[in-house]
């Protein structure tokens, strides 16, 4: 019999959930949850506690088709309707389109979030601090193996945790006012942040690259229980994190009228308390939040489209696909764009995308193939939840784009 891995050892052991919250605790998480709370307070914490339960529930799906079922959802996907070539063909290029697209949103976001906090903390000019960011990224990505940047990516999500929970702390926040943010309401004017919240949480390219990860790193049956902490305790962390800007900015921004135009918006939240030194602190935040993303972001989009496209792991066209994405986000970052513009324009495409992808997770993990791993009556009810939910972010997307 296995010995049970006690709960170090089963930190040792995590990784690749490490990276997704990494990816999805960028500028953008920074830039929506303080427009949360600076407009409507503690009222959508439930949102945030929502996604990323779905989140949970569909990476744990993700878990069981590539440890027990021994395919990534390109393959799983694929695996429903066998026989068609064209079916295949279909899989390849929407996953390729999907990840490509929100990829290039996500890490131009990214890279500017970082390259505003840096520029803002050295005081030097935006496109030097865009250029530093953009050749640390590719430099991480470029020189590391998948062990070092899972290892870089918990170290980030440590520090970041630290940082983001101390300051909700520090602020000393209402807790009647913040536990009643918990029960779910939409206040008028909230319907877009609370869809924009849940959509910067569950993005499908997270789902897409946990379902390879967890398939090239675990091959026993008893790492199922190994991936599911890895998901629950890195996932929970970065739902923390995000709720920890919501309370910081809550406390402090709510009622006060502040326009939210930039990430760096979150430094006034820790003024009262931080005072000279708020400014330089939630700056940190935002580099360490900009740069871990910057690194996780196309570190995945290679290795989803290595999958996509049949290359080996150590082909170096994973790596030149994931320069792609960090050379167009530096661009645009050394040329000063708004992060606020790219970060909806990169919540848009997800948006558009994710039901679909979350659906195709479903889909596979009912398959007969997974024997005792196919997804149970509950796990099936849970996923139909965050399908529908993913799918009413998708339309609202679609609708605000149109009309």
């Amino acid at each position: 019999m296995e010995q049970k891995k006690t709960f170090f050892q089963k930190v040792k052991a995590a990784g690749p959930a490490a990276v997704i919250t990494s990816a999805f605790i960028g500028p953008g998480t920074i830039t929506t949850s303080t427009i949360a709370g600076a407009n409507f307070g503690y009222a959508l914490l439930w949102s945030v506690v929502f996604s990323g339960f779905s989140l949970i529930v569909i990476m744990n799906m993700a878990s069981r088709l590539g440890i027990g079922g021994r395919k990534n959802i390109i393959e799983g996907a694929t695996d429903l309707l066998p026989n068609s070539n064209v079916w295949k063909m279909f899989i390849a290029l929407f996953i390729a389109v999907a990840i490509g697209l929100t990829a290039l949103g996500f890490e131009a976001g990214n890279i500017i979030g970082a390259t505003t906090g840096l520029s803002d903390i050295l005081g030097i000019e935006v496109w030097l601090a865009g250029l530093i960011i953009g050749i640390l990224s590719a430099a991480a990505i470029w020189f590391s193996t998948p062990s070092i940047i899972e290892l870089i990516m918990k170290a980030f999500v440590a520090l970041m945790g630290i940082i983001f929970l101390v300051t909700a702390i520090i602020v000393g926040p209402d807790l009647g006012a913040l536990f009643a943010g918990f029960i779910p309401s939409v206040p008028d004017g909230s319907l877009v942040t609370t869809v924009a919240l849940i959509g910067t949480t569950i993005i499908g390219i997270n789902l897409v690259f946990h379902s390879i990860a967890a398939t090239d790193k675990w091959d026993k049956e008893s790492d199922i229980e190994d991936s599911k902490f890895d998901t629950n305790l890195n996932v929970s962390l970065g739902v923390v994190m995000t709720l920890a800007v919501i309370i910081t900015t809550s406390a402090v921004l709510f009622g006060t009228g502040t326009e939210v135009n930039s990430p760096i918006v979150y430094a006034q939240a820790l003024e009262p308390v931080l005072g000279t030194w708020a400014r330089s602190f939630a700056a940190l935040g935002l580099v360490l939040a900009g740069l871990s993303s910057a690194i996780a972001t196309p570190y995945m989009t290679g290795v989803i489209f290595g999958k996509v496209f049949n290359w080996k792991s150590d082909s170096i066209n994973l790596k030149l696909v994931a320069m792609v994405a960090v050379v167009f986000g530096t661009v645009l970052a050394m040329q000063g764009q708004r992060p606020t513009q790219i970060i909806v324009f990169a919540q848009a495409t997800s948006g558009v995308f994710l039901p679909f992808i979350s659906l195709l997770f479903i889909l596979a993990a009912n398959s007969k193939k997974l024997g005792k791993f196919k997804n149970t009556t509950t796990q099936n009810v849970l996923g139909f939840i965050s399908f529908a939910v993913t799918f009413f972010l998708g339309m609202w997307t679609l609708y605000n784009l149109f009309f």
